[in-house]
């Protein structure tokens, strides 16, 4: 029994000229200013606790200090666990925000170097990674900032003449909706990269063997 066979050609894709986003690279481009500034900030204000030889007891004269520990939706989870071990909670403040400083910092320089061509704005298997991190770490960042806001006592903007040489909004506030965007720009990128393949990998399809003109025949 013979068969002619007619073979199609092989499909290639090459994903190597393919870069992510396609578009909104002026978009992520500002945000990666906004995350380099948070992380920045994060980092300075982790190695200025850590500079401090008397940190321990400024931080629990801090927090005894601000109205949000008498009163508010946090004075019983600052009185109950924060005041009682306050040693343990002023190092993981420290910690803290060494490390989403440190993690929103390579997130923001990662979003950076995707906006160049060439080798090195090329796509690597670990991007979907560090969007994820860079995402959690934005959200993290806005919950610590809305926390200190709250222990702090502050209020929703609003017009002040006593404010009128400071910020209309407290820093702590405008940090939540920045680190937000943050996390809302990385939680984006984290799943356009997870469902694209990295850049450099060829797929080809398997050549589809198709039988024609088939015949049988007897010897």
């Amino acid at each position: 029994m013979k068969a002619n066979l007619r073979r199609t050609t092989p499909l290639r894709f090459d994903h190597g000229a393919r870069r992510l986003p396609a578009s909104g690279n002026t978009a992520l481009a500002a945000s990666a200013l906004i995350q380099t500034a948070l992380g920045i900030e994060f980092i300075l204000s982790g190695l200025n606790k850590f500079a401090d030889p008397h940190y321990i007891q400024n931080f629990d004269q801090f927090v005894r200090s601000n109205p949000g520990t008498n009163s508010g939706i946090l004075s019983g989870l600052v009185k109950g666990l924060v005041l009682p071990n306050v040693a343990i909670f002023a190092t993981l403040l420290q910690f803290a925000e060494l490390t989403l400083g440190i993690v929103l910092l390579l997130g923001a320089v990662e979003v950076g170097r995707r906006r160049f061509s060439g080798r090195v704005g090329r796509e690597h298997g670990y991007e979907a990674s560090v969007a994820l991190v860079g995402a959690l770490a934005g959200l993290a960042v806005a919950g610590l900032a809305l926390s200190i806001a709250i222990l702090m006592g502050e209020k929703l903007p609003t017009i002040m003449p006593g404010r009128a040489f400071d910020t209309a909004i407290p820093v702590e506030l405008l940090i939540v909706p920045l680190g937000i965007a943050v996390a809302w720009m990385e939680a984006g990128r984290f799943l356009v990269l997870f469902r694209h393949q990295p850049a450099g990998m060829i797929a080809s399809l398997r050549p589809d063997v198709i039988p024609v003109n088939q015949r049988d025949r007897a010897s």
